[in-house]
């Protein structure tokens, strides 16, 4: 098949040998005017030899790869990759844990995948395109995934800002009829179409369970807590009390009802509210603090602002958790590193006066694979802090 082409700067075709599946527009000689936004292109470098096939894009990122081989056949090379990352979830078992059937299916980059997000919840596949690429395949990728024998349903949601054609929003196989998955045993009312990204965060899995381990008998704070994944957590492991707040009032009262489906909504309270205010003004001290915010830093730009409001947040629950409490504190964004995430909290800690060990450092589950040519997929970064 043809497709159209762009040619690098010389010497930029180096950048390619590291397998990084982004190209940014800088290393281009210049970005066609009239190339569709998120059309198949071609990668050449200065003397027209073929390096890459991708998605094009007018923006910072201009070329999301598919391939540093030459394709003939797209759709075959999506329906084969998706098939690979099926394959990686079987090896790893995360399909087939009893207690468990909600996982990601294909993390983007992780899975050679860029800008592909599927999750699964009991029988239904999430689609979450984060490119207007993908947007001719969606219904190429639902076929594929109601091969499966787990999957029954498959539907799609857009990430902010991709603009989909109507009939590409919603249910693209199946019926989708069941909005209740479990995690480890516990049950969890799924809300896909209208909830946060693809209708749960999947990636905190291992850390919630953790959490359990210093539930018993503790009172619990969960911050930015979305439909209480923590705190039911806490609440299964026998903790007194957990307190999820939000600021959203529809994920407070889909905490509450995630409480009442596992019968512990006696010993849970939902409070929509902003957090930095709530730590600010609740009179009440918790043995136990979770802080789970978004993701402060959106791009480079917005780092600095991201680190000051991490301080501030930690900071907040430092100075508020009791004697000998324990700090879950975790960032998602990407732009922000581990290293320098580590030396926000240390910087609060200094401003907080307490003794503070590092206990554990946390990180995404095995279902959110790391290209290994691509570090900025370790995006979700954790620590567990003991506070004296």
């Amino acid at each position: 098949m043809n497709y159209n082409t762009i040619s690098l700067k010389k010497g930029k075709e180096k950048f390619l040998h590291r397998k990084h599946p982004w190209i940014f527009s800088g290393a281009f000689k210049e970005l066609p005017q009239d190339f569709e936004e998120g059309s198949i292109i071609e990668v050449l470098d200065f003397k027209g030899n073929f390096q890459a096939l991708g998605f094009f894009h007018r923006k910072s990122i201009a070329v999301n790869i598919l391939s540093f081989e030459p394709v003939e056949n797209v759709e075959d090379l999506i329906i084969q990759k998706i098939k690979r990352a099926l394959d990686y979830r079987n090896q790893t078992e995360v399909l087939k844990d009893n207690y468990t059937d909600c996982c990601r299916l294909v993390f983007g980059e992780g899975d050679n995948l860029s800008g592909l997000i599927i999750d699964k919840y009991a029988d239904t596949a999430v689609i979450q395109i984060h490119l207007e690429g993908w947007i001719p395949y969606l219904q190429l990728i639902a076929d594929t995934l109601m091969k499966e024998d787990h999957i029954n349903h498959v539907f799609s949601k857009p990430a902010d800002k991709i603009s989909v054609p109507h009939n590409m929003i919603g249910t693209l196989a199946g019926e989708s009829s069941r909005t209740v998955a479990l995690e480890h045993g516990l049950k969890f009312n799924i809300d896909w179409e209208g909830g946060q990204k693809t209708g749960f965060f999947i990636d905190q899995r291992e850390n919630r369970k953790c959490l359990a381990d210093f539930s018993k008998g503790k009172k619990v704070l969960n911050t930015f807590s979305y439909s209480g994944g923590f705190s039911i957590y806490a609440l299964q492991a026998g903790a007194e009390l957990a307190v999820s707040v939000d600021i959203s009032e529809a994920a407070v009262q889909l905490a509450n009802e995630n409480a009442e489906l596992n019968n512990v909504a006696d010993r849970h309270k939902g409070i929509a509210s902003d957090v930095f205010e709530h730590l600010k003004n609740d009179g009440d001290q918790y043995d136990v603090i979770i802080l789970d915010p978004p993701a402060f830093a959106k791009n480079h730009r917005s780092v600095h602002n991201a680190v000051q409001g991490y301080k501030r947040l930690n900071l907040a629950a430092m100075k508020k958790i009791k004697e000998g409490g324990i700090i879950f504190t975790f960032s998602c964004s990407q732009h922000v590193g581990a290293q320098l995430f580590e030396d926000t909290l240390r910087a609060a800690a200094i401003e907080s006066g307490r003794n503070i060990k590092i206990m554990d450092r946390l990180t995404q589950p095995i279902d959110h694979p790391i290209n290994i040519y691509h570090p900025e997929g370790e995006y979700l970064k954790g620590f567990i802090l003991h506070i004296s």
